[in-house]
């Protein structure tokens, strides 16, 4: 079996190279799109890729994030001219959560052939947001213990190569298909085999240049629908305005990610429970403990 990863990534200096090792050390190759990144985010991809990983590097300019039609695109390729059976959409803060390459494939290998796969998409509040810590262990450690979203991101079968129609929704959250009245088949793994670990809040720099850039960058693609991104337009405004983003507002703000803001809850009442995710290859899994 061969698994394919493909990501868009902009300005993630402060977790690309994590997100990269550990996600190569499950997958057979990965495709990744810079968009227009400014930090020392392609510096690192550049000496990751002269390193002979399996690692196939894009750069992307334009203003508008056109995020689903690129990756819709790479993930076409992936299965025409790469050989995937499978093929990941994954953002830079998402680390694929699975006990072992094989533990992947054996609950991979069960679909049925026209039919794609949703993952469990779990929210990890780090220790400590100082933007001064390399990216490590302690960022995904604690998740939320009820995940009041229940999000699922895709797994991309390889009866997309055959319908041309077929596309990956903004967000990476499932495939459509326009040409028909329902969504194609998808089958919901099971989170103990395979789910994907998800840090959107690691420190004030990196949310608060992520609101900058990416919700004017998301606006510049005239979206018909603007619900999916209400949590980035509120932390732009408050941005605007001077919102400080403290250690407290921060551990607020990722305890609630992607919920309307009358939807969250005192920071304190929020409970998460140990699933640390190893990165790479250090450490083992531990049974999740309430805290």
């Amino acid at each position: 079996m061969r698994l394919f990863g493909v990501s868009v990534v902009r300005n993630e200096a402060d977790v690309i190279e994590p997100f990269v090792r550990h996600n190569l050390s499950l997958l057979d190759e990965l495709t990744i799109v810079d968009h227009a990144s400014i930090d020392a985010t392609p510096g690192i991809l550049s000496r990751l890729a002269d390193e002979r990983l399996p690692l196939r590097l894009i750069r992307e300019d334009s203003t508008g994030f056109f995020q689903a039609e690129w990756l819709t695109a790479l993930a076409r390729e992936a299965f025409l001219c790469d050989g995937a059976d499978f093929v990941l959409p994954i953002d830079a803060d998402e680390f694929i959560k699975a006990e072992s390459r094989s533990a992947i494939e054996e609950e991979l290998s069960d679909l049925p052939a026209d039919a794609h796969a949703v993952v469990r998409w779990l929210t990890y509040v780090p220790e400590s947001f100082d933007g001064g810590r390399a990216f490590g262990p302690s960022y995904l450690r604690w998740r939320l213990k009820d995940e009041r979203q229940r999000a699922y991101k895709c797994v991309i079968g390889r009866s997309f190569a055959q319908r041309g129609a077929q596309y990956i929704v903004s967000g990476n959250h499932l495939v459509d298909d326009p040409t028909r009245e329902k969504p194609p088949l998808h089958i919901r793994l099971r989170a103990g085999k395979l789910a994907l670990a998800h840090c959107p809040v690691r420190s004030a720099e990196q949310l608060e240049r992520k609101v900058r850039l990416g919700y004017p960058a998301h606006q510049a693609t005239e979206p018909a629908n603007d619900r999916q991104a209400h949590h980035w337009r509120a932390l732009y405004e408050g941005i605007a305005l001077g919102e400080q983003l403290t250690p407290a507002r921060l551990r607020e703000i990722a305890c609630h990610y992607g919920l309307p803001r009358e939807q969250w809850w005192p920071a304190d009442a929020v409970e998460l429970i140990e699933d640390p995710v190893p990165l790479a290859s250090t450490g083992h899994y531990v049974r999740p403990q309430a805290r």
